[in-house]
């Protein structure tokens, strides 16, 4: 595979993914991408239509016109049946990457990572330099016949340059609509009341078992219960072998552990315990 990294100055970004990657075609991998369009002649485009040319000539030789004319990542606009916003009369060039591109401001010594700070300097529409990777490809069936080759394009990096009219829509700002705090201030009366907090997660809730009580463990201390140190009370005895038999008054019984309830962290079960997967029901 031959190779070479071409760098595109002032092109213009469109259909950018670039917070998460777009998800394949026909079950391929997800990838970052973004497409940059350019004047025909501009310097970006004459770099760019160079360095396709060095890489289909030094991987297919001969065969070279005839593989671009088939498979070339550089691509006419107008050739396009509904040309997108900002397509006609330019060309572009769509490149690609499994992992997300080095992303930089108009100071290069600004890393973007922010998801809100991408979105805002790569709109479709906006300018940029970008970093793109040329290369050749070949695939081959499992027989080892050729079925495609071509030359193609991986995203590296790109740098944020101007603002611009964005592409597909109308862009609003703060100075779009009117300052409405007095009339928002003079309707206070009708704000409604906030409704009340539901209890936290894990609180307790009265005449609710414990969280995190278990199958036979000892009562957790409560309101009323004896402090720790002094003597425990009398605890009633817990069902087992030589209780009494099914129909006589059952003896007061500890409170169980519920169905779903949370152990402690400590808790290791036992190799016949029972877990939410092996209950039958």
């Amino acid at each position: 595979m031959e190779k070479v990294k071409v760098f595109l100055p002032d092109v213009r970004i469109s259909y950018p993914s670039l917070v998460e990657p777009r998800a394949g075609l026909q079950g391929g991998d997800p990838k970052y991408d973004a497409t940059f369009l350019m004047a025909p002649d501009s310097g970006a485009a004459h770099s760019l239509n160079a360095a396709v040319q060095d890489i289909a000539h030094r991987a297919f030789g001969a065969s070279a016109e005839k593989v671009l004319q088939q498979n070339s990542p550089v691509k006419r606009g107008d050739d396009r049946e509904n040309p997108p916003a900002g397509y006609k009369g330019n060309l572009y060039i769509t490149a690609r990457a499994k992992i997300r591109p080095d992303l930089r401001d108009s100071n290069p010594q600004i890393m973007i990572t922010d998801p809100a700070t991408i979105q805002d300097r790569f709109r479709g529409g906006y300018h940029v330099n970008a970093f793109v990777e040329v290369y050749s490809y070949e695939a081959k069936a499992a027989t080892g016949a050729v079925i495609k080759r071509g030359v193609a394009a991986m995203l590296l990096g790109i740098q944020f340059k101007a603002y611009d009219k964005p592409f597909g829509g109308v862009s609003l700002s703060a100075s779009d609509y009117p300052d409405e705090s007095q009339s928002a201030a003079a309707s206070s009366e009708y704000k409604p009341e906030p409704a009340p907090m539901a209890p936290a997660a894990g609180a307790y809730a009265p005449g609710a078992a414990p969280a995190n009580a278990r199958y036979g463990s000892a009562p957790q201390q409560g309101y009323g219960q004896p402090r720790y140190g002094s003597a425990p009370a009398a605890q009633a005895p817990q069902q087992g072998y030589g209780q009494p038999r099914y129909g006589s008054a059952p003896a007061a019984q500890a409170p169980q552990q519920g169905y779903n309830a949370a152990a402690p962290q400590d808790y290791e079960p036992a190799p016949d315990d029972l877990n939410g997967e092996s209950v039958p029901f």
